[in-house]
Order: structure tokens, then C-alpha cells, then sequence
């Protein structure tokens, strides 16, 4: 990278102009030349400049940033993941030499099936912006940012007087955004599936779980919504709430963000505070409440994986379900992770961060991460 580009690269960031992968170039950029000893430019107004770099690396609420916990020369492993190359002078030669290259793997989309009452089946990335279906009185579009929305039109009501149940439901590596026609809006995490009916005409908003959702339920004192996830019933009148349920994971959790919600598995039923958590052991059946990692659980539906002393295990589940990929879990290292991934990178650049970080080397084989 020529000096005049760099400067006005740290322009862009300092506007807030750059865009992610400039930001990561930046900083690469930036640190090589700190550890060859290069000559490093002067800054016109750093504090500034540290702003734009803090603002694009994370969301507002998270603040942790993977690139701060690294070396001078991780950050260099870290741009060339990115697929970014430096250089030191106009006849310079390269200041790192490239690693192997892994398999190209992208990230995830939105993607979804949407599954009427009467059986239709309808991927929702095929469907342009505008209707997509009806089902008696309720109207289904989906919008150009890309959320399905379910709509009482007026005299709305189920004149049929039986539920016509849906199911929206998202591939491994799919997410995708749900407006249900009670005002609630539901952000559904990779391999997951949500039923509900076209429209809530019970004493109850009953929805069924299976995966992950983010729930921002509108509030209705006559009629509760109530998520069924696992082996347990998230009870709740208005509230903001995370539910991570998979059937690979040792445990379903309900993080809650704001409101309250009570939490009933078995004989057992825990009432949540904000910033709590309930954790119910599939296998024990065992309900237990805590302290909730609330930037982890909400950080996946803002576009971010963020690990706060995560054991590989959990971070690999993750990875895999985002990457659409399979993973041998055998023989994991117990090592922990804190740091912050973005998830609209590719696999390669992903297992890169984590390998700067982990002390651990990754490789991809038949759609297949092992770890070394």
C-alpha cells in the first residue's frame, strides 16, 4: 500500500466512510508498519480516528473488540485472512508472505421456507418484495430489507375456527426476520423454525420453538406470548428475550434483555429480571437462573458472533450451523475464547481470528472443520 493511500484510507475510517474490510485492512496496515519499523504517519486528529475504528468493529452494546486482544503481528495474520496484501514502499516486497489458503466457504444469507396451513412450501430468497400469500383474512408480504410480514386486514379474524398454523423455517446457514400480525417481531438464528398460527384468536399467543430466536413480543395484558421451546414454556406479556434451544447444544437458555418473562420446565419455573438467564440441562431436566452474557446472546441477529470466555466447543456449534458446515468434535482442546467475529466474513478469515487468538490450527476438508 502506497503512503498516499494510506492517508486517505485513515481519512475514510476517521468519517466513518470505510467500510469493514477497510477497517481490518487499516489496522493490519497500520500495525506491520509499527513492527518492521517502518515510518508511520502522523495522525491529524487520532482520538477521531480511534472513534471510527470503534464505531465499525462492533456493535454499540458489545465494545469488544477482537483486534484489541491481538499482537502487532496477529493483526497481520488477521488482514492477510482477509485477503489483504501490504506493502512497505512502492519497491517493496510484500511484508508477510500469504498462509495456505483454505477452502472458500461464505458466510450465511437470509433464507428461509415459509410452510402454509395448507402445505404450500415457499423459499422466501426466490420471492421478490411484495405479496407473497394470504390465508383468509391475514395478507403475507415480504418487504425489500428483507422480513416476512403477516397482516390483519380489516374484518380479520380465523373464520374458519381452526388455527391455520405456519412454519418459518431457516436452513444451516440461513437467518431471516418475522413480523407476526400481533405487532411482535422475531429474528430467527441458522437451522431454526418457528410455528405459529396466521392469527392469535386464543386466550394465548402460543408460538413453538425449535433453534434460536430473538423475540421482541408487543405487549398485550389480556393475552400472553408464549414461546414452546424444548422441554419448556417461555411465559411473557411484553419483553425483549433470546432463546437459544438447539437439539445439539447440552443446554436451552432464555437470555432476557428487557421486560420479564417466567420460564416453566417441569415442576420448575424461574421468573427472569433483565439481564438474567435461564439454563434448563436436556439431559438432568435440571432449571437453573444466572447472570446473562446479554451481548453474546443478541449479538448474532446485529450481525456478530461475540464470545466471552466460550469454550471452542460452543464457538465450533456456532460456526458450523452459520457456515453450513459439519465439524469433527472429537478431541477438543478445553480453551476458551473473548473476542468478536464478524459474521458476514468468510469461514477461512473466521478460523484465521480464531487461530491468532487460540493457540489451535483449523482445517477444512469436505465441507468438514477439524481441529489440530
Amino acid at each position: 500500500m502506497r503512503k498516499e493511500d494510506f492517508i486517505a484510507l485513515s481519512a475514510r475510517v476517521t468519517d466513518g466512510s470505510a467500510t469493514d474490510e477497510e477497517i481490518v485492512r487499516f489496522n493490519a496496515y497500520y500495525d506491520a508498519l509499527l513492527s518492521s519499523g517502518g515510518d508511520v504517519p502522523a495522525f491529524p486528529d487520532e482520538e477521531a480516528l480511534l472513534a471510527g475504528i470503534r464505531r465499525r468493529t462492533a456493535p454499540a452494546p458489545v465494545r469488544r473488540l477482537l483486534w484489541l486482544k491481538i499482537s502487532a503481528a496477529a493483526a497481520v495474520a488477521l488482514a492477510i485472512a482477509a485477503g489483504v496484501w501490504m506493502y512497505g514502499g512502492k519497491d517493496a516486497g510484500p511484508l508477510v508472505e500469504a498462509p495456505p489458503a483454505r477452502q472458500h466457504i461464505a458466510p450465511g444469507s437470509n433464507s428461509a421456507f415459509l410452510t402454509l396451513a395448507d402445505g404450500r412450501r415457499i423459499p422466501l430468497d426466490d420471492v421478490k418484495a411484495g405479496d407473497v400469500a394470504s390465508q383468509g383474512n391475514i395478507k403475507i408480504t415480504k418487504t425489500a430489507s428483507g422480513e416476512v410480514v403477516y397482516e390483519a386486514q380489516p374484518g380479520s379474524g380465523n373464520t374458519s375456527g381452526a388455527p391455520a398454523w405456519n412454519t418459518l423455517s431457516t436452513p444451516r446457514g440461513g437467518q431471516f426476520r418475522l413480523l407476526l400480525p400481533d405487532g411482535t417481531r422475531v429474528w430467527l438464528n441458522a437451522a431454526s423454525s418457528l410455528r405459529f398460527p396466521a392469527a392469535f384468536d386464543g386466550s394465548e399467543r402460543l408460538v413453538e420453538l425449535t433453534g434460536e430466536g430473538y423475540f421482541e413480543v408487543a405487549a398485550d395484558k389480556k393475552k400472553p406470548f408464549v414461546v414452546q421451546a424444548h422441554s419448556q414454556r417461555v411465559k411473557v406479556l411484553g419483553t425483549h428475550f433470546n432463546v437459544q434451544s438447539y437439539p445439539d447444544e447440552p443446554f436451552a437458555r432464555t437470555s432476557l434483555l428487557e421486560g420479564s418473562v417466567e420460564v416453566t420446565a417441569g415442576q420448575r419455573t424461574a421468573r427472569l429480571a433483565p439481564g438474567e438467564q435461564s439454563s434448563l440441562n436436556g439431559k438432568t431436566g435440571e432449571l437453573v437462573t444466572g447472570p446473562a452474557d446479554v451481548s453474546a446472546a443478541a449479538a448474532w441477529k446485529n450481525g456478530y458472533f461475540v464470545f466471552n470466555d466460550t469454550y471452542l466447543s460452543d464457538v465450533i456449534r456456532q460456526l458450523a450451523r452459520w457456515y453450513d458446515v459439519q465439524a469433527d468434535m472429537d478431541r477438543l482442546p478445553r480453551i476458551r475464547y473473548t473476542g468478536t467475529i464478524p459474521r458476514n466474513v468468510p469461514l477461512s478469515a473466521a478460523l484465521d481470528m480464531l487461530e491468532i487468538t487460540g493457540n489451535v490450527k483449523f482445517e477444512v476438508s469436505q465441507n468438514t472443520i477439524h481441529v489440530k
